[in-house]
C-alpha cells in the first residue's frame, strides 16, 4: 500500500526524448521550408486552414521560423483559435535540431517547471510543445500542400 504522505520525487527532463523530437522537427521543417533565407515565405493549405511559415531571423548556425495560421475556412469561436499554431522555432544547423522558442502567450520555455505553478504549466511543458510541433509538422508533410505565393492568400 502506498503511503499518501510520501513526497513526490523531483521531475527530471527526458533529454534523450527531447533531442530525438527536436531532430525530427529539424528534418521535417527542412522538407517544408527548403529555402532558409530571411523573409522567405511558404504557405501550406492543410485541412480547412492556410498556414504561413516565414524565416524571420538567420545567422550562420541558426535561423528562426515563425508558423502562423493566416486564413481559415472554418467558423471557429475565439477559444478555438488558441488551438491553432502560432509558434516560433529555432533551427540549429550544426546540431540538426529545431526547438520551439515561443508559442502564443508563452515567450520562452524553461527546461522544467515546478508543479503546481501560477500558470499551471506541466513539468515537461517544453517537451510537450516540441512533441506537438512534431505531430503538426508530420501532418503537414503527409496531408498539406504548398500554395504558390502568386495565388494571393489574404
Amino acid at each position: 500500500m502506498k503511503n499518501p504522505f510520501m513526497v513526490k520525487s523531483k521531475y527530471h527532463p527526458d533529454l534523450t526524448g527531447l533531442h530525438r523530437c527536436c531532430s525530427l522537427n529539424y528534418t521535417m521543417l527542412l522538407k517544408l521550408v527548403p529555402q532558409l533565407t530571411v523573409n522567405s515565405f511558404f504557405f501550406y493549405h492543410l485541412d480547412s486552414a492556410c498556414f504561413q511559415l516565414e524565416v524571420i531571423e538567420e545567422t550562420r548556425y541558426t535561423c528562426v521560423v515563425s508558423i502562423e495560421t493566416i486564413a481559415s475556412n472554418i467558423d471557429i469561436d475565439e477559444s478555438a483559435t488558441q488551438l491553432t499554431p502560432q509558434i516560433k522555432v529555432r533551427l540549429y544547423h550544426d546540431a540538426e535540431m529545431a526547438e520551439v522558442l515561443a508559442s502564443r502567450q508563452i515567450r520562452f520555455f524553461k527546461s522544467s517547471y515546478d508543479y503546481p505553478n501560477r500558470l499551471m504549466q506541466q513539468p515537461d511543458e517544453k517537451h510537450q510543445i516540441n512533441k506537438y510541433l512534431s505531430q503538426w509538422l508530420k501532418h503537414c508533410c503527409v496531408d498539406g500542400r504548398v500554395l504558390p505565393y502568386s495565388q494571393g492568400i489574404l
